[in-house]
C-alpha cells in the first residue's frame, strides 16, 4: 500500500468511525482541490460552504474556494489536482470564457486535471462542445424535473472504483430527466422515482465519468441543494469520484449501511481507546460511547440497529448535538449547551462557556456483551469554581438477535454551589420566550439520512408534551424503518419534564428529548441532589403501540 493511500484510509475511517490498523504514514500530501463558485441558478451560497465542509470533514482533501474562475490561468490551475464545479452561467448558454482561458482549461485537462462537476455546475458554454465533454451533463432543450422528492439511487456499477461495493439508497432531490449526456460518457448509477404529474415510474442514469486527454472527470445529477448534499450516500459518492478523478482507484471504506458486503461475521467484541469504548461486530460498532473528544463532553455516536446508523454528529446547523448525550443548557446564568465562536473548528476544538469535565470513567464488560459506564462529572465555568457534580451510571443490554438493545440511564447530581439553578431558553409562554426554547438534558439528533419521521406516544400522538415515554422512527438511508424510544421513569423525575421534539424535513433537522426543565427551571441548594433516570430503547423495524407500551411495563417491573 503507497504512502498515498495508507493516508486516504487513515483518515478515511477516522470521518466514518471504521477502526484501522495503526499503519505509520510519512506523507501527509491531501488531494487538493479548487471549487468554482460565485455564480449558478441554485443557491450557491449554501451549497459550496456544504461542499468545503464534506470535503473537509473527510481529512482527504485541501480545499479552495474561488468565485472568480475567470481569472485563473493553467500556472494558477495546476496547483490543483482537482477542479470542482459548483457554478454555472445558466440560463445565458451563449456566453464564452477568453480563447486563452479556454485553452488553459484544456490544457490542465488533457495533461491530467480532475474535474468534478455537480447537478448544474456543467450547464455553461453551450457553443463549448469541448467544456461538454469535460462536464459530461447539463440542462438540455428536454430535460425536465419536479419539486424535491425521494428517489432510489440503485444499478451501481460494480466493476468501478467509485461504484464498487455500494448498496441502493434513497435520497430527497431534484431529479432530473432527460439530461443531456455527452455521449462519451460512462454511467456507473441510476435513479428511480415516481412521477408526481402521472403517477408513473421515471429511470434516470445519474452518475457519469469521463476521460479527457489524461483527465478524469465525474459528474452527477444528484445535489440540487443542501438536503441533497448531506446524504451519506451522496457525499460517498462525491469523495469517491473526487479521489478518483484526482487519479486514485484504491477508495476508502464504506459505511456500514451503504457496503454491499456489509463484512458483518458475527464477531462481537469489545474494543477501547483513550478516547472511545465501543461494541463492534466485525468491522463495525454496534455502539460507541466518546468520552475523551475535541466536542468536550461525552456522547454516543455511532448507535447502530439492522445496518442503519441512527445517530448523528456535529451537523452543520447545530455543531454541538451530539448524537444520543446529556447536556445542561444554562447553569447559573452560564451557557454549558452551545460553543463560544471562537472554538469550533478542528484547529481550536470545541468549547463552551461552561465546561463539563469528566473526572474519572470506568468500564465494565459483561459477558453476554452487555455493558456498564461510570463518571464522575464536574460542572464549572470556565476559570470559575465547580457549582455542580454529576454521578452517571449508563447500563447498555446485550443486543438481541434482531439487533434491538437499550441504554439505561441514572444520573445524581448534587449542588456545590450555595445555589445552582438549571435553567433553559424561554418557553414562547414565558417573556421574551422562543419556539426553541425549553430544551435540555438528555437527548438525540438523527441521522440526515432519514426520512418520513413518525412519532408514537403513550397517550395521544397529537399531545406527546406529557408523556412516560415518546417514540420517533423514520424511514432509513436504505428503506427499512428504525427508531428511538426513550423511557424517563416516573419515580425519578420532575414536575418540569415536558418532551422537546423537532421534525423539520427540509434541512432534515429531527431532534427530541425528555427536557427535564421544559416548563421551568430548577434550583437546588448546596448539598441537595437530582435524580433522573432513561431508558432509551433502540429498535429496527417497524413497531406499534402496543408493543412500546409493553416495553415500557417491562422496564417498570
Amino acid at each position: 500500500m503507497t504512502d498515498r493511500r495508507i493516508l486516504i484510509w487513515f483518515f478515511a475511517a477516522i470521518c466514518l468511525s471504521i477502526p484501522i490498523s495503526c499503519e505509520k504514514n510519512n506523507n501527509k500530501k491531501p488531494v487538493s482541490i479548487l471549487i468554482l463558485s460565485g455564480k449558478n441558478n441554485h443557491e450557491w451560497e449554501k451549497t459550496t460552504p456544504l461542499l468545503q465542509r464534506i470535503y473537509n470533514e473527510t481529512r482527504l482533501f485541501k480545499v479552495d474556494v474561488t468565485n472568480n474562475p475567470d481569472t485563473l490561468n493553467y500556472k494558477e490551475l495546476s496547483l490543483y489536482d482537482v477542479i470542482v464545479s459548483n457554478r454555472n452561467n445558466w440560463p445565458d448558454t451563449t456566453s464564452r470564457m477568453t480563447s486563452e482561458w479556454e485553452e488553459d482549461f484544456l490544457k490542465y485537462i488533457n495533461k491530467g486535471g480532475g474535474a468534478v462537476f455537480i447537478h448544474a455546475g456543467a450547464s455553461s458554454f453551450y457553443s463549448w462542445e469541448d467544456y461538454h465533454k469535460t462536464g459530461i451533463g447539463r440542462w438540455g432543450q428536454e430535460t425536465s424535473h419536479g419539486k424535491p422528492q425521494k428517489g432510489k439511487v440503485s444499478g451501481f456499477d460494480m466493476s468501478h472504483p467509485i461504484t464498487k461495493g455500494i448498496r441502493d439508497f434513497y435520497i430527497v432531490d431534484e431529479l432530473w430527466e432527460k439530461t443531456e449526456i455527452h455521449h462519451n460518457a460512462r454511467p456507473l448509477a441510476s435513479v428511480t422515482w415516481v412521477d408526481e404529474a402521472d403517477g408513473m415510474q421515471r429511470i434516470e442514469n445519474s452518475v457519469f465519468t469521463g476521460i479527457t486527454g489524461t483527465g478524469k472527470t465525474f459528474y452527477t445529477i444528484l445535489g440540487h441543494d443542501e438536503r441533497a448534499l448531506l446524504n451519506s450516500g451522496l457525499k460517498t459518492l462525491l469523495i469517491r469520484g473526487t479521489l478518483w478523478a484526482a487519479g486514485i482507484d484504491e477508495m476508502p471504506s464504506l459505511l456500514q449501511e451503504l457496503n454491499i458486503h456489509e463484512q458483518l461475521n458475527d464477531s462481537i467484541f469489545f474494543e477501547k481507546t483513550d478516547s472511545c469504548f465501543s461494541l463492534k461486530n466485525g468491522s463495525y460498532p454496534i455502539w460507541q460511547f466518546n468520552f475523551n473528544n475535541r466536542y468536550g463532553r461525552p456522547y454516543f455516536h455511532p448507535v447502530v440497529t439492522a445496518k442503519s446508523i441512527l445517530t448523528c454528529v456535529d451537523p452543520p446547523d447545530h455543531p454541538w448535538h451530539l448524537g444520543l448525550w446529556f447536556c445542561w443548557k444554562y447553569i447559573n446564568g452560564v451557557n454549558y449547551w452551545e460553543y463560544l465562536d471562537d472554538f469550533k473548528s478542528e484547529r481550536t476544538g470545541y468549547k463552551s462557556a461552561g465546561i463539563t469535565e469528566i473526572k474519572d470513567i470506568s468500564f465494565e464488560n459483561g459477558n453476554d456483551f452487555s455493558a456498564k459506564i461510570e463518571m464522575n462529572i464536574s460542572y464549572y465555568p470556565e476559570n470559575g469554581n465547580e457549582v455542580l457534580t454529576e454521578k452517571s451510571q449508563i447500563s447498555i443490554s446485550s443486543p438481541s438477535e434482531n439487533g434491538s438493545f437499550n441504554i439505561d440511564y441514572y444520573n445524581t447530581y448534587t449542588a456545590v454551589a450555595d445555589e445552582v439553578i438549571l435553567d433553559r431558553t424561554p418557553v414562547q409562554t414565558e417573556p421574551g420566550g422562543r419556539t426553541w426554547g425549553g430544551y435540555a438534558g438528555l437527548s438525540v439528533r438523527f441521522s440526515q439520512d432519514f426520512t418520513n419521521p413518525f412519532i408514537i406516544t403513550e397517550t395521544d400522538n397529537t399531545d406527546y408534551k406529557k408523556n412516560n415515554w415518546v417514540y420517533m422512527g423514520f424511514n432509513t438511508l436504505t428503506g427499512d424503518t428504525a427508531g428511538i424510544s426513550i423511557i424517563h421513569d416516573p419515580e425519578f423525575t420532575t414536575r418540569n419534564t415536558s418532551w422537546y421534539i423537532i421534525r423539520t424535513p427540509q434541512i432534515p433537522f429531527f431532534y427530541y428529548s425528555p427536557a427535564v426543565i421544559y416548563d421551568g427551571p430548577i434550583t437546588m441548594k448546596k448539598g441537595d441532589k437530582l435524580h433522573l433516570k432513561y431508558r432509551v430503547l433502540i429498535i429496527p423495524g417497524k413497531t406499534s403501540k402496543e408493543n412500546l407500551d409493553k416495553m415500557y411495563k417491562d422496564y417498570l417491573d
